[in-house]
């Protein structure tokens, strides 16, 4: 059977972690041969390390042909004008999130791939973890019954606190919604149902960040997008969930997620992880009880959203962390920020299908 090759566009901070986990999550038919990035330097340490074949400049990855699948791990605002090239160039993409920066962007990208017949898929593919996928078992095998009600919480203090590369977080095109909204939204459309509706609120806390880590410390960043955003969403099922997503938190007790209930709640681990423990109590039960998950899924990691789509190609089947997801989610994301800054309640005119439980697909095994 013909190995699907796949090139590595981006060798930052990520790259590392997707170039570990294809060691474990790709399977025999799906193989890592190129890496490039606009600093060769930086793209030979990646082949180095991981034993890849070639480095490449980001031109010759484009036009090389024996590439089938380009992994676009650029910098957000990027990400729209790489993934049409990679389309442009017969290629198939998996990007980061997000897809695009704005509704248009990600249109393009849409035409583009059905007029050249191709595959997008997108990050975050968190969903197919082992938590995740245990607690879209639970709710819909009905054991905390219809769900009615979800909150949720992604508490940062901001990236400049670890990272020295920072800026960009604070850019348009980024920011605590495009940037840290698809791993709530992915989990909760795969778990639930896609969104109907949002109304929120938001703010820029504060127009400046100061990088606190070497070789950057002390250097300023002007802040671009709100940076505290809370809102209530409605789901297509009828559920509402809240939602406040900031990099001005410090700590907080409550949840990632808990999914209420018509016969009790479920309390789900941070979907930006790929482990933890998800929690059932039930109607009549004081107590909490961990849920026994797919230990055969437990070696997903990122990365495993590429495995999905390469295995999906090969099969002629769709992928799970897919265009039309990825669509809708930046959809939503962008649908928080205008209600926030029009004051008015914003439907979504988007939606995609729930993706796949593992459980429902024989073709799950990724790994080697």
């Amino acid at each position: 059977m013909k190995k699907l090759r796949i090139g590595i566009l981006g060798c930052g901070a990520i790259s590392g972690h997707y170039l570990r986990s294809a060691r474990d999550v790709f399977s025999d038919t799906q193989v890592v041969t190129a890496c490039a990035d606009l600093v060769r330097e930086k793209a030979a340490g990646a082949a180095r390390e991981y034993g890849i074949a070639k480095v490449q400049t980001p031109e010759e990855m484009l036009d090389d042909p024996d590439l089938d699948l380009i992994v676009n791990l650029t910098v957000p605002q990027v990400h729209e004008e790489l993934t049409l090239a990679c389309l442009t160039h017969g290629k198939h993409v998996y990007s980061e999130k997000p897809i695009a920066m704005t509704r248009e962007g990600a249109q393009k990208i849409r035409n583009a791939a059905d007029r050249f017949g191709l595959r997008v898929g997108c990050a975050p593919d968190s969903f197919l973890g082992a938590p995740l996928q245990t607690a879209k078992k639970v709710v819909e095998s009905g054991w905390i019954g219809e769900p009615v009600g979800v909150s949720a919480i992604c508490a940062m203090r901001g990236n400049e606190y670890w990272r020295p590369d920072a800026n960009f977080f604070y850019q348009k095109g980024a920011g605590p919604m495009l940037d840290m909204a698809p791993y709530y939204f992915n989990a909760l459309i795969s778990i639930i149902s896609p969104f109907k509706s949002v109304t929120a609120q938001a703010r820029i806390t504060y127009p400046q960040r100061t990088i606190k880590v070497a070789p950057r410390r002390g250097e300023v960043i002007q802040v671009e997008v709100p940076t505290f955003v809370s809102g209530v969403f409605e789901f297509a099922n009828g559920a509402i969930g809240t939602f406040i997503n900031s990099f001005d938190i410090w700590k907080t007790k409550s949840a990632c997620i808990e999914i209420y209930g018509e016969k009790g709640t479920l309390v789900l681990p941070d979907p930006n992880q790929y482990i933890g423990e998800v929690l059932i109590s039930r109607y009549g039960d004081g107590e909490w009880h961990a849920c026994p998950q797919f230990n055969e899924y437990t070696k997903y990691m990122r990365g495993a959203g590429i495995a999905d789509m390469a295995r999906a190609i090969e099969l002629g089947v769709p992928h799970r962390a897919s265009l039309e997801m990825a669509y809708h989610v930046t959809d939503t994301m962008l649908a928080f920020e205008e209600s926030a800054t029009e004051g008015v309640k914003k439907q979504i005119s988007s939606t995609c299908a729930k993706p796949a439980g593992s459980w429902e697909r024989e073709d799950t095994i990724l790994w080697k």
